[in-house]
């Protein structure tokens, strides 16, 4: 029986879904191992080496409810005595190769001397997971955060910290896909793919570094604050290399952010809030600057309820709105937001960039009375 042609635009649309995320590469036989070869080195040193295209760090839209991701400047920098920060992000769900990114950790404060709280060192735990692309390209990252803070004027705290961490990258096969698994013009995936892959690993282990410094001013008898401060991470520039036969110096990319953040009491109900990030890694470039509205519905003491609602712009690539909105309960923080894209990648994802969940609980020991705000 004679197989029917199949529809020459889902054929066409057929093959470019391969070819973007699953790396195939249709081709005539003669040239295929060379073309492969060629991409595959270009998208290794691509994914390795920290560009803006495959390999970036990972990235939390509320940046300031991640902030060890931010700045190890930040580690210690809450009121309270040890502070627990969840935060999850699905993004590009309506692609067939959505990322998944997840980072938790805990930070507990060690005073210098006893009933004095202005001083203090931070000792702490992150992990990170990322999962991204056809590939499973999986990212973990274990974190072991320590800052010092101390006291530059009245109401003037100066941090500085350090996250030395562990890490491991890693990425799977049984998803690709070669010109060779293309019999009669369809797709046949169980069809020998003709290449071998003894030339490079599938995993790396490196050891990272960051560091980073932040300042933070409180007003007299009010809640207004801010902050600004700066980070490097990937200092020692990790080796990023997956090839396991060649010489040539593949490293990631060190990440520089400058951040400020900023609570200005209009009220006794109401604060408005502004922040702003810029970062480099590589040749990536990325400014993000919001508002954000809270209203206290409680303001009795240890039992605050709270809640806030705003949206930032992220310039990268005209790229998207960011929606959020936050609950303050007590020393909880429920903060959600979801990505409007509007880059030209909205052709694939109809403008759903994707959401993102932080969960932030602070917890006080108990000790002498001193006045702080649970709402942090």
């Amino acid at each position: 029986m004679q197989r029917k042609a199949p529809n020459r635009r889902r054929l066409l649309r057929h093959q470019l879904h391969f070819f973007t995320f699953n790396l195939t590469f249709k081709t005539s036989a003669l040239v295929k191992r060379t073309l492969y070869l060629r991409q595959f080195c270009l998208y290794l040193a691509l994914l390795c080496s920290g560009t803006p295209l495959l390999a970036q760090d990972i990235h939390f839209s509320q940046f300031a409810n991640s902030p060890l991701n931010l700045n190890p400047g930040l580690n210690g920098v809450f009121g309270g005595d040890v502070r627990f920060v969840g935060n999850y992000r699905s993004q590009w769900n309506a692609v067939p190769v959505p990322y998944t990114t997840f980072s938790g950790s805990v930070e507990n404060k060690i005073y210098y001397r006893r009933n004095r709280y202005d001083r203090y060192l931070t000792g702490g735990l992150m992990i990170n997971y990322d999962r991204q692309g056809s590939i499973a390209l999986t990212s973990v990252q274990i974190g072991i955060p320590v800052a010092l803070t101390l006291p530059v004027a009245k109401n003037n705290f100066l941090s500085l910290g350090f996250t030395p961490a562990f890490g491991q990258r890693s990425f799977g096969t049984n998803k690709w896909s070669f010109d060779a698994q293309f019999v009669d013009c369809l797709y046949d995936p169980g069809a020998a793919t003709h290449e071998d892959g003894s030339f490079f690993s599938t995993n790396l282990q490196y050891f990272d570094l960051s560091a980073g410094l932040n300042f933070r001013h409180y007003a007299k008898n009010t809640r207004t604050r801010f902050d600004i401060g700066g980070a490097l991470h990937h200092v020692n520039r990790p080796d990023h290399n997956f090839w396991t036969n060649n010489t040539d110096d593949v490293r990631l990319a060190a990440r520089m952010a400058l951040h400020g953040n900023a609570l200005l009491q209009v009220s006794e109900p109401f604060d408005l809030l502004g922040h702003v990030l810029y970062q480099e890694q590589g040749t990536y470039r990325e400014l993000v600057y919001g508002l954000a509205g809270r209203l206290l519905l409680n303001a009795r003491p240890y039992h605050e309820l709270a809640v806030q609602v705003g949206a930032s712009f992220r310039h990268r690539y005209t790229d998207a709105f960011v929606w959020t909105a936050e609950v303050h309960w007590r020393t909880w923080t429920l903060g959600f937001s979801y990505d409007l894209n509007l880059s030209d990648f909205t052709i694939a994802t109809d403008n759903r960039g994707g959401p993102e969940v932080a969960l932030i609980y602070r917890l006080y020991k108990v000790k002498p009375v001193v006045k702080q705000c649970p709402i942090d």
